[in-house]
Parts: structure tokens; sequence; C-alpha cells
């Protein structure tokens, strides 16, 4: 029983579309898992523009956790894009940051998403 050129061109056309599949799985990926840590790491500076707001914390204090935090999702936070203006009831926190989502195995990139956040102290209710 031989295997005809058909077959061979079958298996071929399949491993392809695998290919092309996978590649697209992983772009798909790395995009929704970027954009579920930026989602976090907005929703954490939330918490620490009322937290800094209320306790009376000094700049450099905040920027230092949010720092950790873009470390903690893995996000490319960088000091100098970390915006820190007004003290307490006029605290105002400005973070701007590009993530690269990248090509697999060959780490090229493809796409380039931008995230901004501004968050202000909001008075308690």
């Amino acid at each position: 029983m031989s295997i005809g050129p058909s077959s061979n061109r079958q298996r071929l056309t399949l491993l392809l579309w695998v290919l092309v599949a996978s590649f697209y799985f992983y772009l798909c990926y790395d995009y929704i898992r970027m954009t579920s840590n930026d989602r976090e790491f907005g929703d954490y500076m939330h918490y620490i523009v009322q937290l800094a707001g209320n306790d009376g914390r000094s700049p450099k204090e905040v920027r230092e956790l949010l720092l950790v935090k873009a470390e903690q999702l893995s996000l490319p936070v960088r000091s100098d894009q970390i915006v820190v203006r007004g003290q307490r009831n006029t605290l105002n926190i400005a973070v701007n940051y590009d993530v690269d989502i990248d090509i697999p195995v060959i780490q090229r990139e493809v796409y380039r998403k931008k995230f901004e956040h501004d968050v202000k102290y909001q008075l308690p209710r």
C-alpha cells in the first residue's frame, strides 16, 4: 500500500492549517492576557489613589507600589511613565505605556497596544 501525492498534499495542507491556527491562537492569547493584566492594574490604581489620598502617602511611595504591581503582572511600566500629581484629595495618577504583541518563536513585533490610565481621588460618600 503506497501513499500517493494527493495524500501527502493533504497532510501538508493540514500541517499548514495547524501552524496558522496555532499562530493566531498565540496572538489572541497574548493580547487577551495583556488586556486582562492591564484591567487588573487599572483596578489596583483606583485602590492606590484612594489609599494614598486618605493616608497622605508620598508620590515616591505611590510610584513604588504601582511599579511592584506592574512587575507582578509582567507589564512593561517604567518609573518615568507614572505621573503622580497633587496630594490627598487632589491626588491624580496617570500611567501610559505600550505593550508589544510578538510573533511566537521569532519574537518579532506584530502589534503594539497603547494603554492609558488617568485616575483621580474621589471623596468618600
